[in-house]
């Protein structure tokens, strides 16, 4: 199925023309029947004559209701423009157009309605309005039909019309992560809250787990042009059933969409469109108009010519790279400018941002993190995985990036760390020759990265050794870690790595043990000594184990590391000191350096 959204001025024959295509009429509220005018968004569906579903968003063309115009071709990209013959071209027909030009509609029809009204020389003067008006525009050339709803002249052109232009239309995309606006929230007996909208970015199933709004939910059943489905595919008119969610927790303007698959920022980058002749505050208040909502919105001009924008939104919104919205000013009520979003996750301050806005996609996402884990790259992107791994592919084979272990970082920024690591390790040498190197926790909290994203940066160095959870020089030698003694106490704590024995039971005497744990070698915690790599062991199974439960007792480590009491407790102690976990009460949650930031 393909969506398709009319546009056009007040009273120029939208719904009627939608009626006459499917047999149903979009005005669904009987004050719109009554008034005979369009006030909020309606639909219908028809199958064409190639046999193409195709479902119809109607909108009113009223002034006062642009915001409902504005919810319903938030999503679509191919338009029905409704001209009538008599009246031709109007404020809002002008309005409309230059609306869907800045979403980037670049594909759709004019119809040229209540031809019947005219005789055939108004005809041929309003089809040359027509095509004046769209010269220039994102639909110039699109196809101009006459026709009247009453009679039904020119509807069969319509439909053949609309069969040609859908089918050269590209494909709606699928890079396997949906997002429905949602442009109805209602309820249904015994089914619960549903919700309708347009379905982009990729398919949707009966049982998927989603995100509405903010609300965790599963999909319990759909819909699609009046017929129940399991799956439903992007570019379709859809409704959901939710489970486990109230309909009054959901508005028009929020989204459904898979957890973990979209970035929810409400700040954004954004490169700007003026309209012809409207000059844009270069700071201020707006209305912006996202997929099918409505927000109010600070935006900040970034550069000397007025295209790149801050744009800071008062609720967090799912979006990526590429996509649209339309800015009005809600004291003069008009629409200003156009909007496509360049960056989700934007520079801290302002004035760093104009250079990297102007960069390649994948240059701009990796310029605003220096170390992009590479999970997160369709999400930044705004692409499909394998559109994703492409960009990371293609910022490595320009030299511009290296992959190290899940992340993906600058190749200028690597050199800088190991550089930075260099001078460090080779400070400490100077001013202990007999330890075998500095930890690497302490270098690491010195360049505020993780240990895990130091050991990884590392790892190619040919002049520097990480080993014992220390880092030295190629040409320094190991120190007292090399003595037998040194070894054979290394191997027995190693041996039982949360269960250790103690140094004196191995035979080693403790001046060996307070060199080792100079260097690093051996941590001792309240007088239990264990290795540092046995620590760093720890570390990742609590780390691992949050990922999964949120929150650990410290019998709950004593299970997972296969130890007992006397040795978990100084472990936890440990853990604590690190900032990897942090108390609460009897339990402990991820602390700031357990790189769960989303779990704090």
């Amino acid at each position: 199925m393909r969506v398709v959204a009319t546009a056009g001025h007040v009273d120029h024959g939208k719904s009627s023309l939608v009626l006459a295509l499917t047999g149903t009429d979009p005005d669904r509220f009987p004050e719109e029947k009554a008034r005979g005018l369009t006030i909020d968004l309606g639909f219908a569906f028809t199958t064409l004559p190639s046999g193409a579903e195709i479902g119809f968003v109607d909108v009113p063309g009223h002034v006062r209701f642009i915001k409902n115009m504005l919810a319903g071709v938030g999503a679509v990209d191919v338009a029905l423009l409704v001209v009538d013959a008599s009246e031709c071209w109007k404020p809002q027909s002008e309005e409309h157009l230059r609306i869907l030009e800045l979403l980037d509609v670049r594909h759709g029809m004019v119809a040229l309605t209540k031809a019947d009204l005219v005789d055939d020389e108004t005809l041929e003067l309003a089809a040359l309005e027509v095509d004046d008006h769209l010269t220039g525009s994102s639909l110039e050339g699109a196809p101009v039909i006459v026709c009247d709803s009453l009679s039904g002249r020119g509807i069969e052109d319509v439909r053949t019309t609309l069969d040609r232009v859908l089918n050269e239309a590209p494909a709606v995309a699928d890079v396997g992560r949906p997002r429905l606006w949602i442009d109805r929230v209602f309820t249904v007996r015994g089914a619960g809250t549903v919700v309708t909208g347009t379905l982009i970015g990729g398919m949707l199933s009966v049982d998927d787990e989603v995100i509405a709004g903010r609300h965790r939910s599963r999909v319990r059943g759909i819909e699609s042009a009046g017929e129940q489905v399991t799956t439903v595919s992007p570019g379709a008119r859809v409704a959901l059933n939710l489970a486990g969610i109230e309909h009054r927790d959901l508005t028009r303007g929020d989204a459904v969409v898979r957890p973990s698959q979209w970035v929810t920022p409400r700040v954004v980058d954004v490169a700007i469109t003026q309209l012809p002749g409207e000059q844009m505050r270069r700071r201020g208040r707006f209305q912006v108009y996202v997929g099918s909502g409505e927000h109010k919105a600070w935006l900040r001009v970034l550069d000397d010519d007025g295209q790149l924008a801050r744009v800071r939104l008062d609720e967090p919104v799912p979006l990526a790279p590429g996509d649209r919205f339309v800015v009005r000013d809600s004291g003069r009520k008009c629409t200003v400018a156009g909007a496509e979003v360049l960056d989700v996750e934007p520079a801290a301050r302002a004035r760093d941002a104009v250079h990297r806005l102007r960069l390649p996609l994948g240059a701009r996402v990796l310029s605003s993190h220096l170390w992009l884990p590479i999970i997160d790259v369709p999400q930044l992107t705004g692409t499909s995985a394998d559109a994703a791994a492409e960009i990371i592919n293609a910022l490595v084979a320009a030299g511009d990036a290296v992959r190290l272990d899940h992340w993906v970082i600058s190749s200028a920024h690597l050199e800088l760390l190991r550089s930075t690591t260099r001078e460090r390790v080779q400070d400490h040498h100077d001013a202990r020759p007999h330890e075998g190197g500095i930890e690497l926790g302490t270098v690491a909290n010195e360049l505020r990265i993780t240990t895990d994203q130091l050991r990884a940066a590392l790892a190619d160095a040919e002049d520097l050794v990480v080993e014992r959870g220390r880092v030295r020089s190629q040409s320094h030698g190991g120190g007292v870690a090399d003595s037998p003694d040194a070894e054979r106490l290394i191997a027995a704590l190693e041996a039982e790595p949360f269960s250790p024995p103690a140094p004196a039971d191995v035979g080693v005497d403790q001046g060996v043990v307070r060199a080792l744990v100079r260097e690093g070698t051996l941590v001792d915690v309240d007088h239990v000594v264990f290795t540092a790599t046995a620590l760093d062991q720890a570390r990742h199974v609590v780390i691992d184990a949050f990922r999964e439960r949120g929150r650990l007792t410290v019998a709950d480590i004593r299970d997972l590391l296969g130890s007992t009491r006397k040795y978990v407790l100084p472990i936890a102690k440990w853990l604590d000191r690190e900032g990897i976990t942090r108390r609460r009460g009897d339990d402990r949650v991820p602390g700031p350096r357990s790189g769960l930031s989303e779990l704090l």
